[in-house]
């Protein structure tokens, strides 16, 4: 932003012409007097005023180690700092830019920036602290600003001793921003997006990080804090983090823990609830290398539910060990005495991988209803190319796995129904160390006598449907 500079040139020239005035009617042997371009200003004595102020009418004019009233420069008189303008007037309340001689040097701008009260005194550093004094801008809002010694105003990244901070880690020690070279107002109680270059980070050595700054105006570092309503995390530095970070454990904080996701780098804010992200390399290296998305799920505190099986608005969903939602048919073994923490989950992709009664785990379909739900009830999946009857439990501790046993005249094995084909009709099935007969709808056939299949083979089963006869002949009872 522009400073209020308030140089008028009527007021210069008005000035002037007084000091004009005011020569030619004092004596000669005192008062001031042109010699030449210059004024300068003598005494009763005859001798001339060097390195001191002399007034006018309502305004102050230096007079330099020569005698020679000073203008547009820096005036160091009395341990204090002031300047005056072209027409040698003391400036008072207002901001001046002065040129900087040391330019070029060690980072050093063209100029820098002055506030001259309105006793003429230039703002400095007034303690080993850095201090910031509150100025009304012309548009009527105060903003703060500091000093260092010099008088000079800081700008960009500075510490808590008055000093700017220049070089390529001056974001990793500031404590205090105050804007740009032509602004320095301090950034308190709020956001700032800041260019850094950060050679730790191996994507891009140019960055663009987010910071906050508390009511005081200092950086927030290497905490977790809540802010309108969501939480960031900011690292040694004072960088919000973002995308995939790994935070310290709750049992030790100075170790590295589990991650968390804070969402894109223009948002920060720690994820909790549903978010579609690909893992980070040390999350899941393969998804990481074929850009593959997972869903996640972070609970409020940002950690990842992961290795459970978690109810959220009425549906149920399984995480595996890195975190990531499943999607599709599962074999999954749980922990003992629970029925949501997972030991082990394994998707189903061949038969061979289908499971027998006999198994410990329990089959889920996490389908489409929405993305990663457990269904329930009846469904048709297939499998390595063959297509299978599923049926899941609606209700109960087990809701949502694959029934096992006989239910509703059907016997499935971890929910998948057993049944003949079509063109065969009729199909003897093991279940429970019996042999069952079904047709092709999955249908127990219970007290059949001679019913046949496709082959012409017959078959006899008893009132649970265990078969008692089967040949290519028809059954005759013994006379």
């Amino acid at each position: 932003m522009k400073k209020n500079v308030q140089i008028l040139a009527a007021v210069c020239v008005m000035t002037a012409c007084s000091l004009g005035m005011a020569l030619s009617s004092s004596a000669a042997t005192k008062g001031w007097k042109q010699e030449g371009e210059n004024w300068v200003y003598y005494e009763k004595d005859g001798s001339r005023a060097s390195s001191e102020w002399k007034k006018s009418g309502s305004h102050w004019f230096y007079l330099d180690d020569d005698g020679i009233m000073a203008t547009s420069s820096l005036i160091e008189s009395d341990d204090d700092i002031f300047y005056v303008n072209s027409a040698g007037t003391m400036v008072t309340n207002e901001w001046r830019q002065v040129e900087n001689e040391d330019a070029g040097d060690d980072d050093e701008p063209y100029s820098y920036w002055y506030y001259f009260q309105n006793n003429g005194k230039a703002y400095r550093a007034s303690s080993d602290r850095t201090t910031f004094r509150s100025i009304r801008k012309a548009d009527g809002t105060n903003r703060k600003y500091a000093f260092d010694d010099d008088g000079r105003m800081l700008y960009g990244w500075v510490n808590e001793d008055s000093t700017r901070l220049t070089g390529d880690d001056a974001w990793k020690e500031g404590v205090y921003y105050c804007g740009e070279e032509d602004d320095g107002a301090q950034v308190a109680g709020s956001w700032a997006r800041i260019h850094v270059e950060d050679d730790e980070n191996e994507d891009d050595t140019d960055q663009d990080y987010w910071f906050y700054f508390n009511s005081t105006g200092k950086k927030v570092d290497d905490e977790t804090k809540r802010i309108n309503g969501k939480r960031y995390t900011f690292n040694e530095y004072g960088a919000a983090q973002y995308e995939w970070y790994q935070v310290a454990t709750k049992q030790n904080a100075t170790s590295s823990g589990d991650y968390q996701y804070f969402n894109t780098p223009e948002q920060c804010w720690r994820a909790d609830g549903w978010f579609h992200v690909v893992p980070d390399e040390d999350v899941d290296q393969e998804a990481y290398n074929d850009d593959e998305a997972y869903w996640f799920y972070a609970e409020k505190d940002g950690d990842l539910v992961k290795s459970q099986m978690k109810t959220i608005n009425g549906k149920k969903y399984a995480f595996n060990e890195k975190g990531e939602m499943l999607e599709g048919l599962y074999k999954i073994e749980f922990e003992e005495k629970s029925s949501t923490k997972i030991a082990s989950c394994t998707e189903i992709e061949t038969e061979e991988e289908l499971p027998d009664e006999f198994d410990t785990c329990e089959v889920f379909y996490f389908g489409n209803s929405p993305v990663g739900a457990a269904e329930m009830g009846n469904t048709t999946l297939e499998v390595d190319g063959e297509e299978y009857s599923y049926s899941f439990q609606d209700s109960g501790s087990k809701k949502g796995a694959g029934y096992n046993g006989i239910h509703k005249n059907s016997i499935y094995i971890k929910g998948r129904k057993l049944k003949a084909d079509k063109e065969d009709k009729l199909k003897v099935v093991e279940y429970n160390d019996k042999e069952y007969l079904v047709n092709s709808s999955g249908t127990i056939a219970k007290n059949k006598k001679n019913v046949k299949d496709a082959d012409e083979n017959y078959y006899c089963t008893d009132k649970e449907g265990v078969v008692t006869y089967q040949g290519t002949e028809k059954f005759e009872k013994e006379k």
